[in-house]
């Protein structure tokens, strides 16, 4: 192994609520859980960590700072990106701006860099109105509604951020390419399915990033969150890898292994292992996925 990075995805930080999604939403162990990371990454030491959306839980100034505190208390370099509960209202990517500006390259909330050879594309997708108005921030409606379910609620990339990707990939055709957004550009497959899945939805426009995707042989994965289940998917050209919730079962995170030819994805749990026991619902270990969406190697050639 050359290096390594981690992805940690919708930790919802800075909440005191618990919930109920397809296990135990458990929000107000958080603060344990990063001390417990910050300690089992004392063996890892990652280069810098992919923070996958819903850093922050609630939408206020106080919790983003919240957040902040806690992800800086991993004491490692991390990239974060918003999600559904980050930009929710007019102030929110001001506030995110202001909280993680030490952390982003530029002081804007979809950017790209690159780190030992490999590029990567960080996405900030908007929020889709009920009239199908793109829009930065949420509907009041929507967003009081996602307090407790996210039904209805779509997104999609804004035309000027598909345009501003598909020129950086055509700018770093010498490197291999990472793609990351919150919401996968995929439906959960038909696989993983239950009857009784609560599954929050996928970019809008999903097929159309997945083409401009395909298009260029250097990018080899779009990372994602959002659906708190781990999936990983083949598409044409390159994987999808969605990467599960921390504060729900089974409190893991991704590990990927970067080699000259080859990115190895593990997953992690933490070492403790009783934060993941007190998520679980029993019946519902599905959202750990299959061996497939657990570990895979992705070609860099």
């Amino acid at each position: 192994m050359n290096w390594r990075f981690l992805q940690i995805s919708d930790p919802h930080l800075g909440s005191e609520d618990d919930g109920r999604w397809n296990n135990g939403f458990i929000c107000t162990m958080m603060p344990d859980v990063m001390r417990c990371l910050r300690k089992d990454l004392t063996s890892l030491k990652p280069d810098f960590i992919l923070a996958t959306g819903d850093i922050s839980s609630h939408q206020t100034r106080d919790s983003m700072f919240a957040a902040r505190d806690l992800m800086d208390s991993l004491g490692y370099p991390y990239y974060p990106m918003g999600g559904n509960h980050d930009f929710v209202v007019e102030q929110s990517r001001e506030w995110f701006i202001e909280a993680f500006h030490a952390q982003l390259p530029i002081k804007r909330t979809y950017y790209s860099f690159s780190h030992n050879g490999l590029h990567f594309c960080v996405l900030d997708p908007w929020w889709l109105w009920e009239d199908d108005t793109l829009s930065p921030i949420s509907e009041l409606a929507m967003a009081e509604k996602q307090k407790k379910d996210v039904t209805g609620a779509r997104w999609a990339v804004p035309d000027d951020q598909l345009l501003w990707l598909e020129e950086d990939i055509k700018k770093h055709a010498d490197m291999p390419v990472i793609v990351s957004s919150h919401y996968p550009a995929i439906d959960v497959p038909e696989r993983l399915k239950r009857p009784e899945m609560k599954i929050g939805g996928h970019l809008e426009n999903g097929q159309e990033l997945c083409a401009l995707l395909n298009r260029y042989s250097n990018v080899k994965a779009l990372f994602a969150g959002h659906l708190h289940m781990h999936i990983i998917e083949k598409d044409t050209n390159f994987t999808h890898v969605i990467t599960g919730s921390l504060p729900e079962y089974p409190t893991e995170y991704r590990d990927i292994h970067v080699y000259k030819d080859k990115l190895e994805i593990h997953t992690l749990g933490l070492s403790d292992p009783s934060f993941s026991a007190r998520s679980l619902i029993p019946g519902n270990d599905w959202t750990k996925g299959q061996l497939g969406d657990r570990k895979a190697i992705i070609s860099l050639d």
